[in-house]
């Protein structure tokens, strides 16, 4: 049993990954582990190692050793300890286990290592992989001797004390040869820079078409450059972030850095659900502007929105990632709700928008928002999708194939692929609301009743009639009660649509040839 209970803790841990190469053990959490890569596998300045240092101890008793330490790789830990005859694991070498022969005098006060031991899984004899190293120290200060690492692996430090009643902290340096950054999250730092450039080149693009067509902006367009900048600046924050981390360490300025990143994090989640709210209701393409009051009202949602998810994101990093408390669940409850009701209100809204496009038959604002649509419902499919995918990467493998094959990759299925989803879909929805020279005609025109099959009447390419007048153009015409958003007449003001003519700047033709 207490084998099981040691794989259940340390599989625990593995889901906590660390956050930095220095972590603290005490009495109550007792066990670190961490990726180290090899100098060979990641080069840098120093040889990797791992070191153990003593920063409290209390007073111990007459020819008690302390702490009973042991380093080692994860694929090893089956060598720890020894089963006695009732199926207990006795795991230090102590005045019982040398009487027992069960270890030598050479090896007192450290943990029992068996060399060879038979594994369930391959129904085979298993040699130690990497050495153990063991020792007792009942001193404060750096242990004297480091764990050096030769091979790519995951590595972990337990200690215990030989007697009940001692409290101690100590540190655990997990040093790899490329900086202070922890193994697991050495591969974000060149991924989040080219994610980063990626940003700058979508951004170029849009800016271009941007500027080409500065005379002809929409309203929702500015927002997108606006938040093209915002999402470029964010991305090349996080790397510099990961960046700083590798030099510098885990110091009180880097916590504050993550503290603003968190800020700018949960500002992207509550601006992008904002903007395809108010896209939703219309914003920019079908009215000119949304009515004060619900324009308000969706303002004041998102800030609410945007507080809840900065608290989420600052709490969670905060708190101890193996505390078993609720108190996540205080922010972390009203979050999912807001988010929720954000997926709720822009689906709907989105709805009855193309059913009123579709009842006015203005087929060519009606394509744009299917193509929203799909492109919503797409990434939604695409995240359930990953979700499944990643959970079968870890039930198709037994527990210890987990931890040996995936620690390096784990961040990727957790952290990195829904941000690749995000630039994908972000990036797609930018390029298809981007500035052209037919968009500022579909919001400053209300498009005459147009059958999907003389769609090409609709002739949005003719800039050179720009120049020409038509004063046989008729009024175009549109009542809000064709527009069953459920909605009060405060909260959507269409009073400037109920009524509304053709600019006589910009022709409609609806000849039937």
């Amino acid at each position: 049993m207490k084998l099981l209970f040691y794989v259940l803790s340390l599989l625990l841990n593995f889901s906590l990954f660390v956050n930095a190469n220095k972590e603290k053990i005490n009495e109550k959490y007792y066990r670190k582990c961490s990726g180290m890569y090899s100098k060979e596998d990641y080069s840098g300045k120093v040889d990797p190692f791992i070191s153990f240092n003593v920063k409290k101890l209390s007073e111990l008793a007459e020819n008690d050793p302390g702490l009973i330490v042991a380093i080692f790789d994860f694929q090893d830990f089956e060598h720890l300890g020894v089963r006695l005859p009732d199926d207990e694991y006795y795991y230090i070498c102590d005045e019982y286990a040398i009487d027992a022969k069960l270890c030598n005098e050479s090896s007192k006060n450290q943990f029992i290592i068996q060399d060879v031991v038979y594994d369930p899984f391959s129904n085979t004899n298993k040699s130690i992989v990497h050495p153990i190293m063991t020792f007792s120290q009942d001193f404060t200060g750096l242990h004297d001797t480091k764990y050096p690492v030769t091979k790519t692996g995951y590595y972990c430090v337990t200690a215990f004390t030989y007697s009940e009643g001692t409290n101690f902290d100590a540190v655990v340096n997990f040093r790899n040869a490329y900086g202070h950054l922890a193994a697991a999250e050495i591969n974000k730092l060149p991924l989040y820079g080219l994610l980063g450039i990626f940003y700058v080149i979508a951004m170029a693009l849009y800016s271009f078409a941007f500027w080409k067509h500065k005379h002809e902006l929409l309203p929702l367009q500015k927002y997108l450059l606006a938040f093209f900048v915002f999402l470029t600046a964010e991305s090349i924050f996080i790397w510099a972030y990961y960046d700083l981390k590798n030099e510098k360490g885990n110091t009180p300025g880097i916590t504050v850095y993550m503290v603003f990143l968190s800020i700018l994090t949960a500002g992207k989640v509550t601006f992008s659900f904002f903007l395809l709210l108010i896209v939703g209701l219309g914003y920019g393409i079908v009215f000119p502007k949304l009515n004060k009051t619900l324009m308000r009202r969706c303002q004041m949602f998102a800030v609410f929105n945007f507080a809840i998810a900065t608290a989420y994101l600052i709490q969670n990093y905060l708190s101890n990632p193996e505390s078993t408390s609720l108190l996540i669940l205080i922010t972390f409850i009203p979050l999912g709700i807001t988010l929720f009701a954000f997926y709720y209100m822009i689906l709907r809204s989105m709805t009855k928008t193309m059913i009123y496009l579709r009842e006015q038959r203005q087929v060519v604002k009606l394509g744009m928002y299917k193509k929203l649509i799909t492109i919503i419902y797409g990434s939604l499919f695409l995240i359930f999708m990953g979700t499944i995918v990643s959970s079968f990467v870890y039930i198709g493998t037994n527990t210890i194939e987990m931890i040996e094959q995936h620690w390096r990759t784990r961040f990727f299925y957790t952290d990195f692929w829904p941000t690749l989803v995000y630039f994908g879909v972000f990036v797609t929805l930018a390029f298809i609301w981007r500035p052209t020279s037919t968009s500022y005609m579909l919001a400053s025109s209300q498009q005459l009743p147009t059958d999907p099959e003389n769609v090409a009447d609709f002739d949005l390419d003719d800039l050179q009639s720009l120049g020409e007048v038509d004063d046989s153009v008729p009024t175009a015409t549109t009542n809000a009660d064709d527009l069953d958003l459920d909605f009060t007449d405060d909260e959507l003001d269409i009073q400037n649509t109920n009524t509304t003519k053709i600019d006589d700047q910009t022709p409609v033709t609806n000849d039937n040839k």
